[in-house]
């Protein structure tokens, strides 16, 4: 079987490790007036954010991978009650995902063969 779609992963950012935290660094989106958590998802040579929108961004933004309004964090800032919910909603989704004839892993990315 020849395995179909594009290779592409999710990349995340956050300035803070709270909302009222100090700066941690240069990380998320910058909406032009500071840095904002955000997650976003790397294709080859492009970023595909799909939610751009809330920071007054176009709704769909496709842009060379240099586009400095992005830059990675080195953490995962969120909540141990927040990475839990993230896991979840990925686990419920999979096998609709695997329904619709994705070439999909057989487990849901959170979960351990």
């Amino acid at each position: 079987m020849i395995a179909q779609g594009l290779d592409a992963h999710w990349a995340s950012g956050a300035p803070r490790s709270a909302p009222s935290g100090p700066d941690i660094g240069p990380y998320g989106f910058f909406c032009g007036e500071r840095w904002q958590s955000h997650a976003w998802v790397e294709c080859g040579d492009y970023i595909v954010d799909i939610t751009a929108d809330q920071f007054g961004a176009p709704p769909v933004l496709v842009v060379d991978s240099t586009d400095t309004r992005y830059n990675k964090g080195d953490r995962d800032t969120p909540l141990p009650e927040f990475v839990l919910a993230r896991q979840r909603a990925a686990d419920a989704i999979w096998p609709r995902w695997q329904a619709m004839g994705s070439p999909a892993p057989e487990a849901s990315p959170t979960q351990t063969p």
